[in-house]
């Protein structure tokens, strides 16, 4: 029997990817930034659910940091309008070269 459970999209709102009609805020950071509470607008095409990873913008301003939803509730007008909660959601590599050419 197939799983109608889909695989986890990745949804890149980091550098070059933030602007008018798709961004996000932070709204509160727990946890030594562990876990975040966000709200955000826009999505790339599929709608942002739980299970789903965000790239957002690292503090330095330049690279991501990955965060999974763990929960997440869309509004209804904005219709792409969400808030959600995340947990951090560190990338994982097969190999020194493969974490390199992501830096």
């Amino acid at each position: 029997m197939k799983s109608s459970k889909r695989e986890p999209r990745t949804h890149d709102f980091g550098p070059g990817h933030r602007g008018w009609g798709h961004d996000y805020s932070i709204n509160k950071v727990r946890d030594g930034g562990q876990h975040v509470d966000a709200s955000g607008w826009g999505h790339d095409g599929t709608l942002i659910q739980e299970g789903d990873y965000l790239l957002l913008t690292a503090p330095d301003g330049k690279r991501t940091t990955r965060y999974q939803v763990t929960a997440i509730q869309h509004l209804m007008d904005p219709a792409d309008m969400w808030h959600a909660d995340l947990r951090f959601a560190p990338r994982t590599y097969a190999t020194q070269a493969e974490k390199d050419a992501a830096r």
